[in-house]
């Protein structure tokens, strides 16, 4: 994942996304000890979906790693009572792998597939527009 020794420069916006994930991750570990056991594995996922967006939003486009937002959105969303969050997120772990194998050589075969994932509330910075899961 080297890009030869160059960093390149946040998109507008990313900065104050990355600092509200930031402040995110420091609220979720204060509010742990205090929350069900079943909440840790909701928060980590919560986090990787807020990272993917961010990625998403910095014209990052990479078919798995879009796949896998779309999956926590739809489990973040869903009853939790019966979701089975180790197989959830071993299932997602090897998806990450895959999207990882491919960042920089993926054109993104299905550009719709993107236009879908950041229409409605996707769209906007992590401030005004994510929305709160748990």
């Amino acid at each position: 994942m080297s890009d030869g020794g160059k960093s390149p420069a946040l998109p507008p916006g990313s900065a104050e996304d990355i600092a509200v994930l930031a402040a995110f991750l420091v609220s979720s570990g204060i509010g742990l000890p205090y929350q069900p056991p079943s909440y840790g594995p909701f928060r980590f996922l919560d986090a990787a979906r807020r990272t993917l967006r961010i990625l998403e939003s910095g014209g990052v486009h990479n078919s798995a790693l879009v796949n896998v937002r779309q999956q926590i959105d739809a489990a973040l969303f869903a009853p939790i009572e019966n979701m089975d969050f180790a197989e959830l997120l071993e299932s997602l772990a090897l998806e990450m792998a895959d999207g990882l194998r491919t960042m920089g050589a993926d054109p993104d075969p299905d550009p719709d597939l993107d236009a879908n994932s950041t229409s409605g509330s996707d769209s906007g910075s992590a401030a005004g527009s994510e929305e709160t899961a748990v």
